[in-house]
């Protein structure tokens, strides 16, 4: 078949008039794409998937995605496709350049009108049971490395609870491989990022059960950059949780051990953690601080469409909401929006959560004039893509429809003689080195402790 398809491409090609001789051979291969391709596109009308996919080598199998990708007529056909778990673990577990195309083909895909995630992750968790390994070969072992790859990339999509679906069966498939001596580091990071993905759900009681699960695995564990990472997901958890003290606890834990050689990820996040927990206690100067240092360091590091950028935005985002500095806050949403639907389309959880926070803003910039108008159509916006993506998350859409209550109850005159706040933008901060940055949180802590006697 395969042999078959790539005479048919090939002679298309050739009676084109490309010359087959070595010095053009990589233009003739993009030829045959194009022209597979073009051919799918013009006899594939019902929408059924392309057989021919399942035989190409990978690198064959990027390229044609890429070119599907050309074709807004065939955004349904790439949607299935990308569905198979199989094929897209091909690509996605490949090499890392492959990561932009993955990218991009789910962006195209969900203009067909559907999220293709949601699928992936379910079609993924019914292979994996009905097709299982034996237990510790190589391909047990890759697939374990896959389920915590993809575990945490739905999470960044937006998709927790797909997150959730997936590590648990990564968690199930390490607990069969004890003996092995990759066992304890898997299950630390499985801990970690199920962890994550649970406190995203509000599943608090799974929760704290998986945060002690961590913690009792770390115990003895003495490299530094194991411990960070735990301890980063154990103060996230108390922060959602809303033990903001004991999340500052941890995060002060973290700050001790972050040295030159600490990954900018793990530095950013800590950041984030204590800006927030600054913010909940109403110390606005210097947890704006701290959040225009994580916003430096992940615009400079990482540049401004990534996910790590995105999620500082979110929490500049809140803090500027918490300070009542509604102009500055409104404008970090929107740009946080417009950085979502570069990384992930519109089509992601990400997105009315986004949209109710530009919502509350929008109500109390509108105290001034009265006209609701716009705050209520972006909330009205939010609880329709909600109920769309996850209709079974109470937890968002009880909390969309408490701010549309909010904004349908109008005028209120003591948020209108409220003066809004205008705080030191995060561009006019100097970036201070990381000594300074860790001086200024134990003098917080000090003073907190201070205060509290």
């Amino acid at each position: 078949m395969i042999s078959e398809m790539y005479n048919t491409v090939f002679n298309k090609a050739r009676l084109s008039g490309i010359r087959v001789v070595p010095e053009n051979a990589p233009s003739l291969y993009q030829e045959c794409v194009k022209a597979f391709v073009a051919e799918v596109n013009r006899t594939n009308k019902n929408g059924k998937r392309i057989s021919e996919l399942q035989f190409l080598p990978t690198a064959a199998l990027v390229n044609i995605f890429e070119e599907i990708c050309k074709y807004p007529s065939l955004r349904g056909v790439l949607r299935q496709e990308l569905s198979d778990p199989v094929l897209f673990m091909r690509i996605f577990t490949g090499h890392s350049s492959h990561q932009l195309t993955v990218d991009r083909c789910l962006r195209e895909a969900s203009l067909s009108g559907k999220p293709v995630l949601p699928d992936l992750s379910r079609n993924y968790c019914d292979m994996v049971r009905q097709d299982p390994l034996p237990v510790g070969s190589s391909l047990y072992m890759s697939r374990i490395l896959g389920a915590l790859k993809l575990g945490t990339f739905l999470h960044e999509a937006g998709w927790a609870a797909s997150s959730v679906d997936v590590l648990s069966i990564a968690k199930d498939m390490i607990s069969s491989i004890e003996d092995n001596r990759f066992h304890d580091q898997l299950k630390r990071e499985c801990m970690q990022q199920l962890l994550r993905a649970q406190t995203s759900c509000m599943a608090t009681e799974e929760a704290d059960h998986t945060c002690e699960t961590l913690l009792s695995l770390i115990e003895d564990v003495s490299d530094v950059g194991v411990l960070v990472k735990s301890f980063l997901q154990v103060a996230n958890h108390h922060y959602i949780a809303e033990r903001v003290d004991q999340c500052h606890e941890w995060a002060l834990k973290t700050m001790s051990l972050i040295t030159d050689s600490t990954p900018m990820d793990d530095v950013i996040e800590v950041l984030q953690l204590e800006a927030l927990f600054c913010f909940s206690k109403q110390r606005y100067d210097l947890g704006n601080m701290l959040i225009s240092q994580a916003i430096h360091r992940a615009r400079s590091h990482y540049g401004t469409p990534h996910r790590r950028y995105a999620d500082v935005l979110q929490t500049y985002g809140q803090c500027l909401l918490q300070m009542n500095a509604i102009s500055d806050a409104i404008s970090t949403f929107v740009e946080l929006l417009d950085v979502t639907t570069q990384l992930y389309g519109r089509l992601t959880p990400h997105v009315p959560v986004i949209q109710g926070h530009i919502a509350v803003g929008l109500y109390l910039k509108s105290q001034a004039t009265g006209r609701f108008d716009m705050a209520l159509q972006h909330i009205e916006d939010a609880i329709t893509m909600a109920h769309q993506l996850t209709p079974s998350n109470r937890q968002v859409t009880e909390h969309l429809a408490t701010i549309r209550t909010l904004v349908l109850k109008g005028h209120d005159a003591a948020l209108a003689a409220t003066k809004e706040s205008k705080p030191t933008k995060a561009a006019n901060y100097q970036r201070f080195s990381f000594s300074e940055i860790r001086e200024k949180y134990f003098e917080l802590d000090a003073s907190f402790e201070a205060m509290a006697c």
